[in-house]
């Protein structure tokens, strides 16, 4: 899987759990008030559940999660490090 489609997978979702249509991958979720805590904790079920990975506790920064563009990083990097682990 590439950072695209993670990405597009996470707008999808985004775009159905706040019901905003007008997300893309640079969206600032912090600043356009899209990610409240609920929202968050769904956030983080879905990525840890869609893409197969565990979200650490220092994992969530502000800086982090700011885009789908930013989440989908963390997600590659995640699946990168569980793929050497398992090599």
């Amino acid at each position: 899987m590439n950072q695209s489609t993670v990405e597009n997978k996470l707008i999808d979702f985004l775009k159905l759990s706040t019901g905003q249509t007008t997300i893309d991958d640079s969206t600032d979720l912090l600043e356009a008030g899209l990610i409240d805590s609920l929202t968050m904790m769904d956030l983080i079920v879905f990525v840890e559940s869609e893409f197969q990975t565990v979200i650490e506790f220092g994992d969530l920064t502000p800086e982090t999660f700011r885009t789908p563009s930013t989440i989908a990083q963390l997600v590659m990097t995640r699946n990168t490090t569980l793929e050497k682990k398992v090599a």
